[in-house]
């Protein structure tokens, strides 16, 4: 089995600080580089936490002094093959997490450049620290943010200012950062953490079902316009309406009591 095709298990870090919370450290080195390996494991263990019973928010983080740095240029190859096989495998991670069922923040602590500034905007919240620094690099290397960057700057933070990042390679601080809305909140660096874990937090507390509903309704409502989304809302309003947690949060509501919902 060649380098590109391995999955690099040892480079993915999962722990539970608190319960329901999974928090995945991206270690792989240099500086949380996103070689095709470590792609690939961490679409495998967002899958795996999905399909347990017990993951209900994810914090995806990095290790020292990076979030990542994105994919490794001794790796690049100007063969197609290989052009294909990388743009694949990254925009299928950074769907994979889009996508995903449970909210995912990014608690960026560090360089968060390239490819990793890309698998940043694909979770649904960030967190940054106050030495975090972003940017879109590729075009001084002939590249450009393919993986699905070009799609999801200008979505989070308009076309203008995306185009700017994007033409200039240039980087941001974290203050700015949450100036153009890259982020949503920065916090200290030692308190990085700590911070994505008061919103998981938050988050875990309320119904599965209707996180997952949200997130979905949101993101086709995005991709594909305001009437597929609003029929989305149609959709899944019924199925949530109809299902264990509404019933539950009703009768703890009534009851004055805290509710007990649960993944499905």
């Amino acid at each position: 089995m060649s380098q590109d095709n391995m999955v690099e298990k040892n480079a993915i870090e999962v722990s539970y600080p608190e319960e329901r919370i999974a928090l995945i450290r991206i270690a792989s080195k240099p500086l949380g580089v996103l070689r095709f390996g470590v792609k690939r494991a961490l679409e495998a263990r967002l899958k795996e936490l999905e399909d347990d019973n017990h993951t209900r928010c994810v914090i995806l983080t990095g290790v020292e002094r990076a979030f990542s740095v994105g994919s490794d240029v001794k790796d690049f190859s100007q063969e197609v093959g290989w052009l294909l096989e990388n743009d694949y495998v990254e925009a299928g991670l950074n769907a994979t997490i889009e996508n995903s069922p449970l909210p995912i923040i990014a608690a960026c602590n560090g360089y968060t450049l390239g490819g990793g500034a890309v698998l940043a905007l694909a979770c649904d919240i960030r967190v940054a620290s106050e030495s975090a620094t972003f940017g879109f690099p590729e075009v001084k290397l002939g590249a450009f943010a393919s993986g699905s960057g070009t799609q999801r700057l200008p979505r989070l933070i308009g076309r203008g200012r995306a185009l700017d990042l994007l033409f200039t390679g240039r980087t941001i601080d974290a203050v700015e950062a949450l100036e153009v809305g890259l982020v949503e909140y920065v916090a200290s660096d030692d308190s990085l953490i700590e911070k994505a874990l008061e919103i998981a937090g938050l988050i875990v507390e309320n119904s599965p079902s209707a996180i997952s509903a949200t997130k979905h309704c949101v993101n086709i409502g995005l991709r594909e316009g305001f009437n597929t989304g609003l029929a989305a809302e149609q959709r899944l309003r019924v199925e949530t309406g109809s299902a264990h947690d509404a019933m539950e949060g009703q009768a703890a509501f009534v009851k004055k009591r805290k509710p007990l919902f649960r993944k499905e």
